[in-house]
């Protein structure tokens, strides 16, 4: 998935990280801090609301392609499911009442990591 350096034989070489090590020591930890239940972040729960998201962004050959599905019947029974306008309507009024006044607190989560790094600005002139 992401690269990581190996130990071993394989030692200071770039070898890929696994994707749980990836999930619990990335995303979790994001997750916990924006309030999501552990439980809620799998990859499963990730690709499943990719795939409801993007049915409203193309077509459901987009979405197949996106998510590399061999068929498109898995990916139409299995990864999309159609949300009504009135029910997304009334979910989005929900949410903006109770998060009104709200905004993450991205920024106190801070850059520290030790793969983290930090690109420079572009000047303008550039």
């Amino acid at each position: 998935m992401f690269p990581t350096f190996g130990r071993g034989e394989r030692k200071g070489q770039p070898v890929p990280r696994h994707a749980k090590n990836f999930l619990n020591w990335r995303v979790r930890p994001i997750a916990a801090r924006l309030g999501i239940p552990k439980h809620l972040v799998t990859f499963q729960v990730m690709r499943r609301s990719l795939g409801t998201h993007l049915s409203g962004h193309g077509t459901l050959k987009d979405t197949q392609g996106a998510l590399r599905h061999a068929s498109i019947t898995t990916t139409g029974n299995v990864y999309v499911q159609v949300v009504e306008e009135n029910v997304m309507r009334a979910v989005n009024s929900h949410a903006t009442t109770v998060l009104e006044g709200w905004s993450p607190a991205v920024g106190a989560m801070g850059l520290t990591g030790r793969n983290i790094r930090l690109l420079p600005v572009p000047s303008r002139g550039a």
